[in-house]
């Protein structure tokens, strides 16, 4: 795994667009998975209310565009050569039937809010939006999806990092904070899974 530091301190003046390339990379296609998306986004924040001379007001539209950008690409991809791909590559690590059934029901089940959800799982932020293309989901309610994604995910993301950034307390343990701030931002979708299987469970009683 990338260190997300080192990378923007890398990046230097051009860290948001750098930042903003990546995430693009990341969600557009599965060869990007590796990317750590989550914590750049936050340590970003940070750096933008401490050490970064640019804006946030201008750091929020560019990174939430990259996002939903990056999406998009892999929507259209998974429209237009998706099943092809699936095919050829079903044995590959990250193409494997496993992944692409485990995924595929995560859709069926949750509908459009897999699409927001996913965001927040490193594999599946770029596989969802591949395996919905693939499923034929009306282009215009993917994009409604995706850009509500976007913003909670990159927007609320950025906002929480530059809001906690002059913090003393985050600056001397840096790396404590974003450990801790990847576990909590992997929370919503095995929340929701478990509000699921509580909601059946129920159910199943009646």
């Amino acid at each position: 795994m990338l260190d997300p530091q080192s990378l923007i301190e890398s990046f230097g003046a051009l860290a948001v667009l750098g930042v903003a390339l990546i995430l693009f990379i990341e969600t557009a296609t599965i060869l990007g998975s590796f990317l750590p998306g989550d914590s750049l986004i936050f340590i970003l924040g940070i750096s933008l209310s401490s050490t970064l001379n640019f804006p946030i007001w201008l750091a929020l539209p560019i990174i939430i565009v990259s996002a939903i950008g990056g999406s998009q690409v892999g929507y259209w991809v998974g429209t237009k050569v998706g099943p092809a791909l699936f095919k050829k590559r079903k044995r590959n690590f990250f193409f494997n039937e496993d992944t692409i059934t485990r995924s595929h029901e995560i859709i069926e089940r949750y509908g459009p809010r897999a699409i927001v959800l996913a965001r927040f799982i490193p594999v599946l932020r770029a596989l969802v939006p591949m395996l919905v293309g693939i499923m034929g989901m009306e282009s215009k309610k993917y994009l409604k999806y995706n850009i509500f994604g976007a913003v909670l995910w990159g927007g609320c993301l950025l906002l929480l990092g530059w809001g906690l950034g002059n913090l003393q307390v985050v600056k001397d343990n840096l790396e404590k904070w974003v450990i801790g701030f990847v576990v909590i931002s992997s929370l919503p979708f095995p929340i929701e899974i478990l509000r699921d299987y509580l909601k059946r469970k129920k159910a199943k009683k009646l």
